[in-house]
């Protein structure tokens, strides 16, 4: 997966992107100099974001389609449902919901759970793919298990 480096500045309707990068370091090299010195203090400071190039364009020609995953540490489905394309996470993501320490869950025992948007071919694909990304959270120490 290719990735390119994106200098941006403001919120909202005001937000932009200053630019489009080959390298993380030209990036930053332009981020910190429109932010001037360190410790003075900007408005809108501008950020350094790695965004994925040509995102979903390989999956969508393949048949697949993106799917919503919860899955509990110990790899039980909790929640899984199709999803329709739109432009929050095309490219996909995989992320650990720390539901155990959200103020509206704290003390109700609810356990944290892999929140993952795949692109795949059916159910059980999508399935199989979280498991992967689970699988490797846990190995690493990404997702610790109380």
């Amino acid at each position: 997966m290719k990735t390119v480096w994106v200098v941006e500045q403001g919120s909202y309707s005001d937000y932009r992107v200053v630019g489009v990068f080959s390298a993380q370091e030209f990036a930053k090299e332009i981020a910190d100099a429109i932010n001037g010195p360190e410790g003075e203090e900007k408005y809108e400071a501008a950020t350094v974001a790695e965004w994925v190039l040509d995102p979903a364009v390989r999956e969508l020609r393949a048949g697949c389609r993106q799917f919503l995953v919860q899955m509990l540490s110990d790899g039980t489905v909790d929640r899984l449902e199709p999803q329709e394309l739109s432009g929050y996470e095309i490219a996909g993501k995989a992320d650990i919901w720390r539901r155990s320490t959200a103020p509206a869950y704290i003390g109700r025992g609810i356990p944290d759970v892999l929140l993952a948007t795949v692109w795949a071919k059916d159910e059980a694909h999508a399935v199989k793919i979280a498991n992967e990304h689970r699988t490797r959270m846990i190995a690493s120490g990404e997702w610790v298990i109380a």
